[in-house]
């Protein structure tokens, strides 16, 4: 049997846990090999498994089922990531949240009301496709992180600069790539520390997890 992701259809790094509190099949929990994002891992065929593999691991991007939010995905893996109840029962992925004046993050599921709104959306997950302005993947792992924040920085400051439109990041929960490219965008180009710009950012997110060691990698 073959465990993959939600997300990218990916073997996971390291362990995977069983969620417990579930009435029906467990799902595991565990880090993507592909994205590096927290996700669930289900359990697929070996035919699914061979069909993958034929294809170089796919990409087939894991799309939120009916009626599951980026809010339903947080009360399953929030506890995995020492995530507080209270913010876990008060605190939706989805909101917009304004870190500085003109700078937001938001999950997967808060781009259509980011781009409703006018603001220019940048997308940093490889395996999300969506009508954001600008796809710019943060991929740990492959070496190119630290180029691709600094695009994003740029890009960022440019938007800022030359336009009246907020700029919103995001990735699929809001929680680590896009907070990422957010924390980079503020030190490099702010002259903040990077633990200034990750406490500004979790002020206004609580949910945001420390990726920083990512930059390197």
């Amino acid at each position: 049997m073959v465990m993959v992701s939600k997300c990218c259809d990916s073997q996971a790094v390291g362990e995977l846990k069983t969620l417990d509190g579930l009435d029906e099949v467990e799902p595991n929990f565990g880090k993507c090999s592909d994205c590096g994002d927290f996700s669930l891992f289900d359990s697929i065929s070996d035919a699914h498994a061979a069909l993958l593999d034929a294809n170089g691991n796919g990409n087939t991007p894991y799309k939120f089922i009916e009626r599951e939010t980026s809010w339903d995905r947080l009360k399953l893996i929030g506890p995995k990531c020492g995530i507080a109840d209270e913010i876990i029962d008060s605190f939706n992925p989805a909101t917009i949240s304004w870190v500085a004046e003109r700078v937001g993050i938001t999950a997967e599921d808060g781009v259509a009301q980011a781009l409703a709104d006018g603001h220019f959306v940048i997308n940093t997950a490889k395996e999300i496709q969506n009508n954001a302005q600008v796809k710019m993947q943060v991929e740990p792992g492959s070496g190119q992180v630290l180029n691709s924040l600094n695009a994003i920085a740029e890009l960022t400051t440019r938007v800022l600069s030359t336009t009246n439109q907020k700029v919103v990041f995001h990735c699929a929960m809001g929680m680590e790539r896009s907070v990422l490219a957010c924390v980079w965008f503020m030190a490099s180009q702010w002259r903040m520390r990077i633990d200034q710009s990750l406490a500004q950012i979790k002020k206004h997110r609580p949910i945001v997890l420390d990726r920083t060691d990512w930059i390197t990698l």
